[in-house]
């Protein structure tokens, strides 16, 4: 799942081989921040050249937990789900805050998935019990019964819904009518999923969560990556398979790499050439895997267990998501191995460092006590620009999103939704409590 990742000199990056401008993600993606991780490949970067200087624009406080930063379409909406009770889908105003609607259709389950938005603004959200897709307005368009819990959906070259539910079954949707265009591929025999025990093993992903995270697409080949636990093995693992047949897809298992120690809280990240893959293991390992082969590049130590995605840009910069004692730091693949540009061991990243254009991140760092901040650092030098209080005690940030205006949202599993503003929107102000329905409410 996802949580909490920047640089040398940018000529250095674009001595990368092979690097280019990262791809839209295919046809089917809306624009915007349409996917839990930004795009089809998970990279966690935002194309648009990002703020310089933040103000806290506005804070809402939901029931329950919310587990993944939002998603964002080109009209600055944003969207996610929450753990609580009444409405656990939720469609905000980014400018304010306000809620344009909600949903009380799916269950508590939904949590695990932040909703995926195609090109006609369309919704695409599962919970314990069904895939199903919504309007731009709000209302129910299809429902499909699943086995299992996906970690968010992604788009196929094709145009359809992909996903891979938490005890390992994958499936492709048609996302018009949400018929499914290939029979249900299972990795794991007679695959069984009980609502009411949850999917809490899925936080770390640990052996009782075969599939603890959101697929990859690379657009270009079909290929499909994910991370799997099989039964009995002893380690986690990263799959391959191809998505073939365009109207009447198949799967064709290319390979299959198990030696992810002690599982992985991180979904894969594909490079911007496509050649290679970038994740994390839970005992402090960061890999480089040949996305033709399968085979490991290059291993390095960052000293901690990632407690999501590394955020990777197009110039070839990864920043790891933070976690326990993480320091803030950012990696330039050098072929064989991986090369330190800087490193911050006085900031504790505890989020997802969210890399834009422009040169800029956007990690949470720990101040200790309950405290917290947003960060915003030139990823070239690592040399911090802006600092922004992140209100209340947020333990952990799950997200940072970038809408289309640059505005920044800040996650927290506690079910806080905190939205800071750029030089080119002014922070809204004179804000209500309110309810589910009602205006943005400060967190104290």
């Amino acid at each position: 799942m996802t949580a909490g990742r920047a640089a040398a000199f940018a000529l250095s990056f674009l001595a990368l081989p092979g690097a280019k401008a990262a791809a839209d993600g295919g046809g089917a993606y809306g624009p915007g921040w349409s996917a839990v991780h930004a795009d089809a490949a998970n990279t966690d970067y935002h194309q648009g050249e990002g703020p310089g200087e933040l103000k806290l624009a506005w804070s809402r406080s939901f029931g329950g937990m919310i587990n993944l930063g939002p998603t964002a379409d080109a009209a600055g909406r944003i969207y996610f789900t929450s753990s609580g009770s009444g409405c656990r889908l939720h469609a905000l105003d980014g400018a304010t805050g306000k809620t344009l609607w909600c949903s009380d259709v799916v269950d508590k389950l939904a949590v695990a998935s932040s909703p995926l938005l195609d090109r006609d603004g369309n919704l695409f959200v599962a919970d314990g019990k069904a895939m199903r897709s919504f309007s731009p307005a709000g209302e129910l368009r299809w429902t499909t019964p699943i086995i299992g819990v996906p970690l968010s959906a992604q788009f196929t070259p094709h145009g359809d819904v992909v996903f891979i539910t938490n005890v390992g079954v994958i499936y492709i949707l048609d996302r018009q009518s949400g018929r499914a265009v290939m029979e249900p591929h299972a990795l794991v025999p007679n695959p069984r999923f009980d609502p009411s025990k949850g999917a809490m093993a899925c936080m770390r992903g640990l052996p009782e969560c075969p599939s603890a995270n959101t697929p990859a697409v690379d657009m270009a080949t079909g290929r499909i990556f994910f991370t799997f636990w099989a039964p009995g093995a002893p380690r986690a693992g990263i799959r391959a398979m191809r998505i073939t047949g365009g109207s009447s897809p198949t799967l064709v298992e290319e390979w299959v790499n198990e030696s992810l120690p002690g599982g992985s809280a991180a979904s894969p990240d594909i490079s911007a050439d496509g050649k290679r893959l970038y994740l994390t293991d839970n005992e402090g390992g960061l890999h480089a895997l040949d996305a033709a082969t399968g085979n490991i590049l290059w291993s390095l130590p960052i000293g901690y267990a990632a407690g999501g995605s590394v955020s990777t840009s197009p110039e070839g910069l990864i920043i790891p998501a933070g976690g326990a004692k993480a320091a803030l730091m950012a990696l330039r693949d050098a072929g064989d191995h991986a090369e330190t540009v800087w490193r911050k061991a006085d900031v504790n990243n505890f989020g997802v460092a969210t890399q834009a254009g422009g040169f800029k991140a956007y990690p949470t760092a720990s101040l200790g006590h309950g405290r917290a901040e947003l960060l915003t650092i030139d990823t070239r030098t690592g040399a911090i620009l802006d600092r922004d209080a992140i209100p209340g005690k947020p333990i952990f940030t799950v997200g940072t999103t970038l809408g289309p205006d640059g505005t920044v949202y800040v996650a927290t599993i506690l079910g806080e939704m905190h939205a800071y503003a750029g030089p080119r929107r002014k922070a809204a102000r004179g804000a209500e409590a309110g309810g589910d329905h009602g205006s943005p409410k400060a967190i104290p």
